[in-house]
């Protein structure tokens, strides 16, 4: 997977994820909500359904972006690892 940052401000991120589904933008959407408080919005967009990749905007009201996108990453692979033990225990 290949991120790029597009766009970068003190409370405004925008990244685009190459080659990259919905299922995971969405996952790291739904953790970006779920985990801070000062967040203002997180969305992602795809133009085109074949040609374009999706971008993903982060825009916190105090908050670091980077950070909040780094510790939402970070949620994402506990939650798998959890799963990951649960499963192999079986």
């Amino acid at each position: 997977m290949t991120i790029k940052i597009r766009g970068k401000g003190k409370n405004k991120l925008k990244l685009e994820f190459e080659d990259e589904g919905f299922s995971l933008v969405n996952l790291l959407r739904q953790n970006l909500w779920d985990s801070s408080t000062d967040m203002e919005k997180a969305e992602y967009r795809k133009g085109h359904t074949y040609m374009d990749n999706i971008k993903l905007l982060v825009e916190t009201e105090v908050g670091d972006p980077v950070e909040e996108v780094m510790d939402a990453a970070d949620k994402i692979k506990s939650e798998a690892e959890e799963i990951k033990d649960q499963v192999s225990s079986l």
